[in-house]
């Protein structure tokens, strides 16, 4: 009985198994000769003349498979592929250019009909921006099973998957770890502590072995230095990413639609606040609603006698301010920066607009104000009557 003939590409597939380098590369090479778009028998080829050290001939290969990801659209691939590439020829700097170039190309002319896969971030640079960005990407291969990040370290850098798949997984108070998605080629995560308070709010694990693209910080800074609208770019992947998620948890906007709570989004800007800075003190006017975007707020009263009362420690996440311009008072309580803070900020009138546009939040609003008073009053109350202990003794 006659076995069935083997294709070039299972015959280079048998031969890599058996350790047939050689001959795994010549069935390759065969095989693209017949098939010139299977991209990834392609990059066996290279991979086999750099192990084989036809490095010259396997940078070329490389180079020629990460130009075509990028006119096709697909530039994550492409730039993990000029990352291999780097490792054999570090003198190929006019790559991250041509990449650039042809990616914008391809957004430029793209068709309804065909777009590109729209990329976080990557998709909203311009081909200069996106010049400036590629060298500094740094990409990193996880074998199935291997840990990412843990949730609760430090981290100020984005992750983006250019191949393979991801497990997010979220710590219980017992201890227990939770899993809450998975994550594939092309998806962002790390975005909460880049944005935030630089630490990781969930443990990521490979799934299957996987490629990931990171970049940090301290890169994207730099070259906001040279290319400002990059922060612009970022503040709209964090108002994407981040504050609806806030919104969408909070107690008080959880109720409005996704485009309602977009609505009220847009009226919130961005500040930096330095440490020890006061945002007002009690009695001041209303004037304004704030979110800790990241670092910390403390909110609280002095006695007759100028004692300090601490009312509550803000984080990430937390909304406060709302009591003044809600019911047309003072402020009751002072609040200050312990640490430099970056908040977003609304404004009374815009406060106010909002609530004339969506009375419901205006409902909502009250109970937490009310609830939050009660606190207050109960907080100061305890401290009266430990002081009226302390003169007993």
């Amino acid at each position: 009985m006659n076995k069935e003939k083997l294709t070039f590409k299972e015959e280079a597939q048998k031969a890599l198994l058996h350790g047939e380098w050689k001959k795994a590369l010549e069935c390759f090479q065969n095989h693209c000769a017949r098939e010139p778009g299977d991209f990834r028998s392609q990059l066996k080829v290279a991979e086999l003349l750099e192990r084989l050290g036809q490095k010259n001939e396997a940078a070329r290969i490389y180079r020629g498979v990460a130009e075509a990801y990028a006119d096709d659209g697909f530039l994550l691939q492409a730039i993990s592929i000029y990352k291999m590439m780097l490792r054999i020829d570090p003198s190929s700097q006019d790559v991250p250019r041509r990449l650039a170039q042809l990616y914008a190309e391809k957004i430029r002319e793209t068709k309804p009909l065909r777009p590109v896969p729209y990329i976080p971030l990557f998709s909203e640079l311009d081909e200069q921006e996106l010049q400036s960005l590629l060298p500094h990407v740094q990409s990193r291969t996880f074998p199935e099973g291997s840990l990412i990040c843990q949730e609760g370290k430090r981290g100020d850098s984005l992750f983006v998957i250019s191949r393979g798949e991801v497990s997010i997984i979220k710590g219980t108070p017992e201890g227990k770890e939770v899993s809450v998605c998975n994550l594939r080629e092309g998806n962002f995560f790390g975005e909460f502590g880049f944005f935030t308070d630089q630490k990781r709010h969930a443990t990521v694990k490979a799934a299957i072995e996987c490629e990931i693209l990171e970049i940090s910080r301290d890169v994207l800074n730099k070259i906001i230095e040279t290319h400002p609208r990059v922060n612009g770019v970022l503040q709209n992947l964090f108002e994407e990413r981040i504050l609806d998620n806030f919104f969408a948890l909070s107690p008080l906007f959880s109720s409005l639609s996704s485009v309602d709570r977009g609505q009220v989004l847009r009226r919130f800007f961005l500040r930096k606040i330095p440490e020890g800075a006061f945002l007002f003190k009690g009695g001041d006017p209303p004037s304004s609603l704030y979110m800790v975007r990241s670092g910390e707020v403390e909110i609280f009263t002095q006695t007759r006698q100028g004692k300090k009362v601490l009312l509550a420690l803000l984080e990430s996440g937390n909304f406060f301010g709302e009591i003044g311009p809600l019911f047309g008072k003072p402020r009751t309580a002072s609040a200050r920066t312990t640490r430099p803070t970056e908040l977003m900020e609304m404004t009374k009138e815009d406060f106010n607009a909002c609530l004339r546009r969506f009375p419901a939040l205006q409902t909502k609003l009250k109970e937490i104000s009310l609830d939050r008073l009660s606190r207050t009053s109960q907080v100061l109350s305890q401290e009266a009557i430990q002081k009226a202990k302390e003169a007993m003794v």
